[in-house]
């Protein structure tokens, strides 16, 4: 995908370059990720990490909606001796609602434990942030573009942090583990002021 409307110079050596990093003397150009040319194919990532949003968040939907779905008939069978047809429909539709919330929280602890078991270690360079969909009281997570060496040749994997902080300082290099379409970063999130 190129971008031929956005030229800039590097502010290292002069050469004319569209990406965040140089490529002729490998110093970051100050070119937004958004606005940079992709100039090596982008893999699918799927993040194996482990947090508050994508694991606590929804297993304690899971568990509120379970309750209610659940455990609620089993009151109504015991109190009532007549029907309770509207009351089962609702507590199924909270059982539904809390068996999805239960999948989409335990996904993320298998990808975990796929990657933990299965992974293999790599290298990655950060090559820039961009903002993602997702935001957390009004401030978008933030999304790392990595760049990877693969039999394949070098791609990029987009991993979305989960964060809206940037860890990682731009043109540094970091671990992953890899399994398939799973990755997990192994550094320890050292964040830093741009």
């Amino acid at each position: 995908m190129k971008n031929d409307k956005l030229k800039i110079n590097c502010p290292n050596c002069g050469a004319p370059v569209t990406t965040e990093i140089c490529p002729y003397c490998n110093a970051m150009t100050g070119l937004d990720t958004k606005m940079a040319d992709m100039e090596y194919p982008v893999i699918d990532c799927k993040e194996a990490n482990i947090g508050f949003w994508n694991v606590c968040f929804p297993l304690i939907f899971a568990i509120s909606f379970g309750f209610f779905g659940f455990v609620f008939p089993l009151i109504f069978l015991f109190m009532e001796s007549g029907e309770f047809i509207g009351e089962l429909l609702i507590c199924s539709v909270f059982a539904i609602i809390g068996v999805v919330a239960f999948i989409i929280g335990i996904k993320p602890i298998i990808r975990y434990f796929l990657v933990k078991r299965n992974g293999q270690e790599i290298e990655a360079v950060v090559y820039g942030y961009m903002n993602d969909n997702v935001l957390f009281n009004g401030v978008p997570a933030q999304i790392v573009k990595l760049l990877l060496n693969t039999n394949d040749g070098k791609k990029f994997i987009l991993y979305q942090l989960a964060d809206t902080k940037r860890p990682y300082k731009i043109n540094s290099k970091i671990k992953l583990r890899v399994y398939k379409d799973l990755f997990l970063i192994v550094n320890k999130k050292q964040y830093y002021f741009e």
